[in-house]
């Protein structure tokens, strides 16, 4: 029969209606993924990949509903975050109890609800219909096709695969880069991020169980009833020659040098320019590039098993890429607290001085021996973002941090005195970074020479020096020896008056005459993956270099 609309034609409203509401939820699928280009253009790509091989606008507009149905808690999670879901959500949902999780989404639970009941019934409506293919072409047209979208997605992740940094690749969570490929496609960053995340949980498992949990024997029965607090202050990104106290012309350390009996040792050098190769070295000396080495013991489970009360207080995520590793010692300590935002499930780094309330009741509270490991987010970067306003000033951005971790060290010195009794304090940063090499006076993360020389002080009360007299003496005397960072497990342990069978006691600054062995520091690339730091220069990339 004719109509006015033509043989067999239904009015516009009618004919136009599904192609409207497939073209609608297209949009809206895709709108999370506008944060980037890229986001957009591999959403769309694993997107034609579907429709080419279903060839159905009712089975995309199905796999489109889900998808429609999590947009607000997509958009709000990138209100939050400026990222589509992924990867460090995952973590969080992996690391919560689900009443934890309800108590995020309560809020807005009925507005969901109400939401998700809409698009069911559109949807419904709309598969309740045939409604015909997504292209009118043939099986080889549309295997050719997805044939080239595929090859598209998977050639550069393949070649990303293959050119993971050669130092890292085998230690990192290599899924991290891959996911980055995707953490903007959405909805298939919520995929990749899983896989990601799971890999991450995994490895974490795997690195707590390698941490060394075999009985140790101590040289020297401990004696758990004394009272004595050893504080490990590991501060980040701080390069030593950006401290007043090693003659840096900028008053950064005003404070501690104010201190009495302050001892800082002006040759320390870490073997790594970045955190999670640096840590394990500060906490169990171990160097994860060095052949042959293994994990040990660490001071966490030492402590531990000489019956301290242990705390980790730190101010980093607590799960990440970069974090994880160091996340597996801290689940050794007796109390862990996370001061960064969602208890430091790789989420956002507050202010170091959010730490300060947790150091002074473990401090005040303490009875018997306690070790505290204080795990400060110092000066990295962004070095504007990591102090107050009223620590601006001082020189640049960088050297302003630098003043804030000064301040944040005086107070708990000033507490460690307040509380009297034996007390020591130790501070290191785990690594420097550029700030005027190759960088256009931005500090960044980089492996030129300067990066690899810390700051390294010691504070011990009276108490304490009455108690250990030769220590101190020698302690002292090694303020200009040559120290690498493997010195501070031997170091820390030397304060407590403790050692064990297989520690290496003789590379501790409290030695009367410290172990002085190749100083091999080890570059970001293949061709200085380790160099001898005592003979070693920049080369002209800003990269360090033996010889």
């Amino acid at each position: 029969m004719n109509t006015p609309y033509g043989p067999y034609s239904s009015p516009w409203w009618r004919r136009r209606w599904p192609d409207a509401l497939s073209g609608l939820m297209a949009v809206l699928v895709l709108l999370p993924a506008c944060t980037a280009l890229q986001g957009i253009v591999r959403a769309a790509l694993v997107w034609g990949v579907l429709a080419l091989a279903f060839n159905s606008r009712r089975v995309l507009v199905a796999l489109f509903w889900p998808v429609v149905a999590l947009l607000p808690g997509a958009l709000y999670y990138i209100h939050i975050s400026g990222v589509p879901p992924g990867y460090p959500l995952w973590l969080i949902l992996f690391y919560c109890s689900v009443p934890v999780v309800l108590g995020y989404v309560r809020p807005v639970l009925p507005f969901l609800c109400l939401w998700v009941g809409v698009w069911s019934v559109l949807v419904g409506l709309y598969l309740a219909r045939p409604r015909g293919p997504v292209v009118r072409w043939g099986p080889l047209a549309r295997l050719i096709g997805a044939g080239v979208l595929v090859a598209w997605i998977v050639v550069p992740t393949v070649r990303l695969w293959q050119h993971l940094p050669p130092t890292r690749g085998g230690t990192e969570n290599p899924m991290v880069a891959i996911h980055s490929r995707f953490d903007r496609a959405w909805p298939w960053s919520l995929l990749t991020g899983y896989v990601a995340a799971r890999r991450e949980t995994r490895r974490v498992t795997d690195m707590a169980r390698r941490i060394s949990h075999e009985p140790v024997h101590f040289l020297n029965p401990p004696q758990p009833g004394t009272p004595q607090v050893i504080v490990l202050a590991i501060g980040e990104s701080a390069r030593r020659d950006h401290h007043h106290l090693y003659g840096y012309g900028v008053p950064t350390t005003p404070e501690m040098e104010q201190v009495a009996g302050l001892l800082r040792f002006d040759d320390m050098v870490t073997p790594f320019d970045y955190t999670v190769g640096a840590v394990p070295v500060i906490l169990s000396g171990y160097d994860r590039l060095r052949p042959g080495a293994t994990p040990g013991h660490d001071l966490v489970s030492v402590f531990n098993a000489a019956g301290y009360d242990t705390w980790w207080i730190s101010n980093h995520p607590r799960l990440g890429p970069y974090d994880s590793v160091i996340g597996a010692y801290s689940e050794q300590a007796d109390h862990i607290a996370y001061t960064t935002v969602h208890g430091g499930l790789m989420s956002r780094p507050v202010l170091d001085e959010r730490m300060l309330p947790v150091v002074d009741d473990a401090i005040r509270g303490a009875k018997g021996p306690v070790f505290i490991v204080l795990h400060l987010f110092g000066s990295h970067e962004n070095a504007a973002d990591r102090y107050p306003a009223a620590f601006g000033g001082v020189g640049r951005p960088y050297d302003d941090s630098i003043a804030y971790t000064d301040h944040v060290l005086a107070h708990v010195v000033a507490t460690l005195r307040d509380h009297g009794g034996s007390a020591a304090l130790f501070y290191v940063a785990d690594h420097g970074v550029r700030v005027d090499e190759c960088t256009a006076g931005i500090p960044m993360h980089g492996d030129v020479r300067a990066a690899y020389e810390i700051p390294f002080y010691l504070w011990t009360s009276a108490a304490w020096q009455a108690a250990h007299p030769q220590a101190a003496q020698a302690a002292r005397d090694n303020l200009h020896a040559p120290l690498t960072l493997a010195a501070l497990p031997a170091s820390v342990l030397d304060a407590a008056g403790l050692g064990y069978v297989g520690a290496d006691m003789d590379l501790s600054a409290l030695s009367p005459h410290p172990a002085r062995p190749r100083r091999i520091v080890h570059g970001d690339g293949s061709a200085n993956r380790d160099v001898d730091y005592d003979h070693s220069h920049d080369d002209a990339n800003c990269h360090i270099a033996p010889g």
